[in-house]
């Protein structure tokens, strides 16, 4: 009963207070607002002289809280205001931003990021043949030299037409580092980066003569990384020495990448790799070869080189040389071969199509444009329609059944690649389309059939010949190499013999003739 007495009074005189205190706001956890933002920079690696990008994205600031003033400290004595800013930086080290997001409710938000601002700047020019992560490396390689290796890399899945347009814009638009810095280093296989360098100085020249003075190209030095022998790779590098002027090309291995990665000067870094054991040869004013070195043997070389410093796209002069390459296939493979396809003037603008288009986009854009036509001349066969108006209405269903696949690609792969190059070699595929349908009804639709198969089939092994770098490069530095087709199609014009398939046709009686 004592215990029980004294158990009652304790609840009686604790009990209101508890129930004070759950009524109490004063002792209740109060409710805090904690409104998140994060700063977004356009790089957070840049160097001397160069814009860098700085905005907000706020996370869960409620509409009806809106933000009343944002505060930017750039971590170089410079402040503003803004939710999007700009800077400047103009000495390198390492800055800490920071911003101060304060909101009409009287909350304040802040949040850091840091910028480090280089004092040494590299470009370096790659295609798909380079790793990826091998970049990466060379990056934090040269960083802990306090070198920013700008790499600029082509998208994958490109044509060599389409990767050296790639490489090209992104070199455009990366004028701000190849003026401030002293060494331009392309990666590539073959002469796509010399090419790069060429179509560069061609679009500075032709857009802006003052912007391509402004870079300063004649106090900066070039290293072609490259696996190709100096003497097929040198003429293409000579011909963008003559565009751009640099104080140097200098032609190397790839494994003199490491020597690059260090903050030298152009007189330094060719030191460095003329003491190393890499391979390497130097171009300049003196290797060029001047007009009394002109003679029948090298003349087209000479005028090749005068093509290209007048502006000619070095890609345009390069289909240009291929297309006897492949026309001499083409003559190789009706003659001795006994392929029978339309002709040569089709299978031969379709292999240059696919160097353009790329194989898997022009085998699309082939199979879409023949289905197409199929359909339409299946569907018009009881109009009884001229040829002519059939035909328009052939091509217009084929560019809008283009349309649609292009759309389809481009929604699906997110590879703006697709819609970059020209719209001529589509056109020229369509050709392929009338010649379909007027074999169908010359000779019915098996016959068109068998034929197209082998067209397709030739122009596939003719782009895997001439797509080989080396043979381009070869062709572009040498491009007296093509005449030799002259002697090989008049050999094969007096060709007499039996055709390869015809021994196949004709087994039985060669067999009774034995």
């Amino acid at each position: 009963m004592k215990y029980t007495y004294t158990l009652a009074i304790l609840l009686f005189t604790t009990l209101p207070c508890f129930v004070f205190a759950q009524d109490n706001p004063q002792n209740q956890e109060e409710e805090v607002l904690a409104y998140e933002i994060h700063i977004k920079t356009s790089t957070q690696k840049s160097f001397p002289g160069k814009n860098v990008d700085f905005s907000i994205t706020s996370t869960n600031i409620p509409k009806e809280d809106t933000i009343q003033e944002i505060l930017w400290d750039t971590g170089d004595d410079f402040q503003t205001t803004g939710e999007t800013i700009s800077h400047i930086y103009d000495e390198p080290g390492i800055y800490t931003i920071h911003v101060t997001v304060n909101t009409q409710s009287g909350n304040t938000t802040e949040d850091t990021t840091t910028v480090r601002v280089f004092e040494h700047v590299s470009v370096l020019i790659a295609d798909t043949s380079v790793p990826e992560n091998q970049i990466e490396i060379k990056q934090q390689q040269a960083a802990r030299e306090d070198v920013l290796l700008i790499a600029l890399r082509a998208q994958t899945g490109g044509t060599k037409v389409v990767t050296e347009e790639d490489l090209t814009n992104q070199l455009i638009g990366a004028r701000d580092a190849v003026k401030k810095t002293n060494i331009i280093i392309t990666w590539t296989q073959g002469s796509t980066g010399t090419s790069v360098l060429s179509n560069f100085a061609q679009h500075l020249k032709t857009a802006d003569r003052t912007l391509f003075d402004e870079l300063d190209i004649k106090n900066k030095g070039v290293i072609v990384l490259s696996e190709t022998p100096f003497g097929i790779i040198a003429p293409v590098a000579q011909s963008s020495f003559d565009q751009l002027q640099p104080a140097y090309i200098l032609l190397t291995r790839p494994q003199a990448i490491d020597l690059l990665l260090q903050p030298l000067n152009i007189e330094e870094i060719k030191n460095e790799i003329f003491s190393s054991s890499v391979p390497h040869r130097i171009l300049g004013a003196f290797s060029a070869r001047t007009v009394q070195a002109i003679n029948p043997i090298n003349i087209m070389s000479f005028g090749i080189n005068h093509l290209v410093n007048r502006g000619v796209p070095l890609n345009s002069i390069t289909l240009l040389l291929m297309l006897p390459v492949i026309a001499t296939i083409l003559s190789f493979s009706r003659q001795v071969i006994g392929i029978k396809a339309f002709g040569i003037i089709t299978p031969a603008v379709t292999t240059l199509s696919f160097l353009v288009t790329g194989l898997t986009y022009g085998l699309i854009i082939f199979s879409v444009i023949l289905l197409t036509g199929t359909l339409m001349r299946i569907g018009m066969r009881r109009l009884h329609l001229l040829y002519l108006p059939r035909m328009a209405l052939v091509l217009t269903s084929i560019s809008i059944a283009i349309l649609i696949a292009f759309g389809g690609i481009a929604s699906t792969t997110n590879n703006t690649a697709v819609l970059s190059f020209s719209i001529f070699p589509i056109l020229i595929l369509t050709l392929v389309a009338e010649e379909f349908i007027a074999v169908q009804f010359k000779s019915g639709a098996k016959k068109a059939l068998t034929i197209t198969a082998w067209t397709l089939a030739l122009a596939i092994a003719c782009y895997f010949i001439v797509s080989w770098q080396l043979l381009r490069t070869i062709i572009v530095s040498y491009p007296e190499g093509i005449l030799l087709t002259i002697p090989i199609n008049l050999l094969l014009g007096r060709w007499s013999g039996l055709r390869v398939t015809e021994y196949f046709r004709f087994r039985q009686l060669l067999r009774y003739i034995q």
